[in-house]
């Protein structure tokens, strides 16, 4: 735990149950240690530790609300520094108020306490005393008393009957008893548990944690212990005196807030406080509420299983309050009052028009100190960074007091630091171009994410977010302005270049050429001076840039180029990315076209080139080859055409006519011709269409079997 030094961590001696408190009348109430250091923390925790003194055999007693049990008993240290032991720890139980009933004999009802719990003490002896009388017995029984009015039955009261210890039973009037007393020792203890569980079931929210302390003579008691508490909050202030985007190195003051929020039960009231930046794991892990199991009912002695019964937890009450803030308390520092007095001459006397009186043998006046100055030495830092681990934290050089149910502003930096203010855009962040600071960490602290208002002289010029933890010697650009001066237009291009390299191998020609992203930014300048412009271009998954030849930086995914802009002027500003594509051809589908164009790349060589003529030569046998099954199928065609002319004809012939039966010879001759020949042509179209798959397979085996060089 942070603040804990490592002698008291070997001190500690803490023992949770198993471990009685001492006897009643062996140990003294003392009064709670008072809170005196909280650490407050960025993963929903708080540290509280308590420091008092205490003397001899003691009790004490700390109240928390339920809902801080389970980080309270995960985290809980005691510490007797005087030499002292810690004896025992003793919370409240979480308990349902069924099972904290169970063994209690009596119950007090309602309605009728006092007959109807009298009912449940039959057998039980006590002293009862009425109308000056003092009897001793043991309880018969309660007896209602009746009387008739109009006829109606009516209860009038009721008579406690005892058997009397000389053996008489008598009956009293319950409504007359002064008084009456318990003489069972054990229903006495029950009644006086029964009240106590009853009034506590009434308060939920609220557990009791009883820590006892062993020793001799006065000395320090030490408590700490985490639990859940809103987290810390930074905030800033950069203070610029001068206007000039020219300069560097812009000094400027940076002022630093902790908001802190006491959402406790009590007033913190000078306390040391610190503020960690940083995220240590935390987790809920339930220590507080029991959890019983499930025990099956067997004849033999034994479990066969044993489940932890989860429904039968009680809900955490969470007690939510309300965080108001207020204005940390105290006496303003001493010098912001010095300051003030020094100040108020000039003051009064620039409000009435007239020069400020000047002391005896004083100087003459100065110029107006600037607002960064006046603040610098009005508020100073009430913090001093420490490196805790892999966290930091900001050790407070000043206690603080804060109320209950209030937060308040604790100033934990005031520093003069370096700068430059520019342009920025981003178009993330806005279309137009940002009034933006780079802030120089060159402070040795580690500021916290936090919000950032900027000032200059006493203007207001905006604000911005410090969205990281930012360490020393980082910096980080701040916009907090939004410029009307300057105009940023970009124009994005996409532009394929011709290939500069390629290999043919295995079937495939593989060609490599370059495709460019043109980012080019119109800048125009309205304004009367020059500036400085920070952009921030994404970078494209792939591309690398090829113009400029490097940027100012890269930051998140993107390249960060300055430009100077000269005053009411426009230009622009280009960059290029490039990326290398491979495009392949399959050289077996190709055409003439893509041979040809493989021909023509330069970077080809001889052999290569070679295999592809000859590629392009057997492509070309294999066209001449598939033209001339295409010509002998064209002329097959031809001829089935005509011997359907010359079946029609036929048809239309008379046998009776010599005429026609000589036309009819003269067709059927021209028919046989006929198919001869489309016989002769489909033997040949059979002769070529073999040879042409012959070629494709030769052709294939040549493109798959070349490797390149």
């Amino acid at each position: 735990m942070h603040g804990l030094n490592s002698f008291y961590f070997k001190a500690l001696a803490l023992v949770l149950g198993g471990c009685a408190l001492l006897a009643a009348g062996e140990q003294q109430p003392a009064e709670a240690p008072s809170v005196k250091k909280v650490i407050l923390y960025k993963h929903g925790m708080g540290y509280i530790e308590r420091r008092g003194k205490v003397a001899g055999n003691v009790v004490v007693d700390l109240n928390f609300r339920a809902d801080q049990m389970q980080d309270l008993l995960t985290s809980f240290f005691a510490v007797d520094l005087g030499g002292g032991k810690i004896a025992g720890v003793q919370y409240e139980t979480r308990d349902p108020l069924s099972k904290q009933l169970e063994g209690i004999r009596i119950r007090v009802p309602e309605n009728a306490a006092l007959s109807q719990f009298l009912t449940q003490l039959k057998g039980a002896a006590l002293t009862a005393k009425a109308a000056g009388e003092t009897v001793k017995g043991r309880v018969l029984g309660v007896e209602p008393v009746t009387q008739v009015l109009d006829g109606k039955t009516l209860q009038a009261g009721f008579k406690l009957v005892l058997l009397t210890e000389g053996g008489a039973i008598r009956s009293l009037d319950l409504y007359g008893l002064s008084e009456f007393k318990l003489e069972d020792e054990a229903l006495q203890r029950d009644l006086n548990r029964l009240l106590t569980i009853s009034l506590d079931s009434q308060y939920t929210n609220r557990k009791k944690l009883s820590l006892v302390a062993q020793g001799e003579g006065e000395r320090e008691l030490r408590v700490g212990y985490l639990i859940e508490m809103p987290i810390w909050k930074a905030s800033y202030r950069v203070i610029l005196d001068k206007k000039d985007a020219n300069v560097a190195d812009d000094p400027a003051l940076l002022q630093g807030w902790a908001l802190a929020e006491n959402t406790t039960e009590e007033d913190w009231a000078e306390v040391e406080i610190a503020f960690v930046a940083g995220n240590p794991l935390s987790y809920v892990m339930d220590l507080y509420s029991p959890f019983y199991v499930t025990r099956p009912r067997v004849p033999i002695p034994g479990l066969d299983r044993v489940a932890a019964n989860w429904d039968a937890t009680p809900e955490a009450s969470i007690l939510a309050l309300d965080k108001d803030r207020a204005e940390l308390e105290g006496e303003k520092a001493q010098d912001m009052a010095e300051a003030k007095r020094a100040m108020a001459p000039m003051e009064r006397a620039q409000m009435s028009g007239r020069a400020a009186p000047a002391a005896p043998g004083a100087m003459p006046p100065a110029a107006k100190p600037a607002l960064s100055d006046l603040l610098a030495n009005s508020v100073s830092a009430a913090a001093k960074g420490v490196q805790v681990g892999e966290l930091f934290s900001y050790e407070g050089q000043q206690k603080v007091s804060i109320k209950r149910g209030q937060a308040a502003m604790v100033p934990i930096l005031s520093q003069k630091v370096k700068g430059k203010r520019l342009l920025y855009y981003k178009s993330a962040f806005s279309s137009r171009p940002a009034n933006a600071y780079v802030l120089k960490n060159d402070t040795e602290l580690t500021l916290e994410a936090g919000a950032v208002t900027f000032f200059e002289g006493d203007t207001a010029l905006g604000e911005g977010i410090l969205s990281h933890i930012l360490a020393p010697g980082g910096k980080e650009v701040l916009p907090y302005a939004i410029d009307g001066s300057v105009d940023v237009t970009p124009e994005v291009q996409n532009e394929r270049l011709p290939a500069f390299k390629g290999v043919v191998a295995n079937g495939y020609a593989t060609l490599t050429l370059s495709e460019k992203l043109r980012s080019a930014w119109k800048l125009t300048n309205r304004g009367k001076s020059p500036a400085t412009l920070w952009i921030d271009q994404p970078k494209h998954p792939e591309f690398k840039l090829a113009k400029p030849e490097k940027p100012l930086e890269e930051v998140e995914s993107h390249y960060r180029f300055e430009v100077g802009l000269k005053a009411s002027s426009q230009q622009e500003f280009v960059v290029e990315e490039q990326r290398e594509v491979n495009e392949s051809i399959y050289l077996t589908n190709s055409n003439e076209g893509q041979i040809r164009f493989l021909l023509s790349q330069a970077f080809f060589s001889d052999a290569t080139k070679a295999f592809l003529k000859e590629v392009m030569a057997l492509k070309d046998q294999h066209a001449a080859k598939q033209a001339e099954i295409a010509a002998i199928n064209r002329q097959v065609t031809q001829l089935d055409q005509e011997q359907n002319r010359l079946r029609n004809n036929m048809n239309s012939l008379r046998n009776d006519r010599p005429q026609e039966q000589e036309l009819r010879a003269k067709w059927v001759t021209r028919l046989g011709q006929a198919e001869d020949e489309i016989l002769a042509l489909r033997t040949k179209a059979e002769a070529a269409q073999a040879e042409l798959q012959k070629q494709a397979l030769e052709l294939a085996e040549k493109i798959r079997s070349y490797k390149g060089e």
